[in-house]
């Protein structure tokens, strides 16, 4: 069931209004091997907007689904876009069609992590007793924050900081994250975020960071207590990928209530010449 995830937090977000209008594609219905969720069609109109261009993947055949993903109308192969899947089993299958359309890909596997909760409902089997839910740990000098939720003007701020980040189409995709999702931050003193974490429309927690002179005092902790217990309440399903040279990251994901994943998160991005 875990590797379904990317694609049951879309569905879900589908199924409260379809706030970044996707669209589901299957290779036969009722009984289909392959499920694709994309943007709809009048929403990937930037050829080079990768974050836009997104897809997310899940195959019962990995094996035999590249006839199914070839079509243009299933994946715009002239774009520069993004695949993300839980299986790394399609990464022949992806780089057979780059190769056919003359392009490059690159291929990024993280660790992957269910939070508590959603990991009840879709793998209970995985739930470790040690597994707890957040401790409200508060940071020291707590009194210098104020909790907050992000708005459009904090965009550029957040892009400055996102490792995947730092450009125009970037800034495009975490403002409308901004409108459309719950976000968290804290506030300092000069009254702009310091620390922060957000969702996008797959489930996931991620873009969250600390700027630098906050570092170190267990601000985005506390940002992704709080991210997880709200979450929590309102049913949304949540997980998390850690990039495997990330330590820090790591160290964070241990004391959060994390299940980690027996399989891989994997995306490929994709380049036409």
């Amino acid at each position: 069931m875990f590797c379904i995830l990317a694609v049951y937090g879309t569905v879900f977000h589908m199924n409260q209004g379809n706030p970044f209008k996707l669209k589901a594609l299957v290779d036969k219905w009722p009984d289909f091997n392959t499920l694709v969720i994309r943007p709809e069609e009048q929403e990937m109109t930037d050829d080079l907007d990768h974050y836009t261009n997104t897809y997310q993947i899940f195959s019962k055949d990995p094996k035999n689904c590249q006839e199914f993903l070839s079509s243009p109308e299933v994946i715009n192969w002239k774009q520069h876009l993004q695949i993300q899947s839980l299986q790394d089993s399609l990464d022949k299958v992806i780089k057979n069609l780059v190769a056919v359309h003359l392009g490059q890909v690159k291929h990024t596997q993280c660790f992957l992590y269910l939070i508590q909760d959603t990991a009840k409902k879709l793998t209970p089997s995985l739930l470790d007793r040690k597994n707890s839910s957040p401790n409200g740990y508060k940071p020291n000098n707590q009194e210098m924050f104020k909790p907050a939720s992000l708005d459009i003007t904090h965009a550029a701020l957040v892009n400055k900081f996102w490792y995947f980040g730092g450009n125009e189409r970037s800034q495009r995709f975490i403002e409308r994250c901004i409108r459309t999702f719950p976000s968290f931050c804290l506030l300092g003193p000069e009254g702009t975020p310091v620390s922060w974490s957000m969702m996008d429309q797959t489930g996931e927690m991620r873009i969250g960071a600390t700027v630098p002179e906050y570092r170190g005092q267990g601000l985005l902790y506390h940002i992704a207590c709080c991210q997880i217990q709200t979450l929590e309440k309102l049913g949304f399903p949540m997980y998390a990928h850690v990039s495997k040279v990330n330590h820090m990251a790591q160290r964070l994901s241990s004391r959060l209530p994390y299940v980690p994943m027996p399989c891989d998160w994997n995306q490929w991005n994709c380049v036409p010449l």
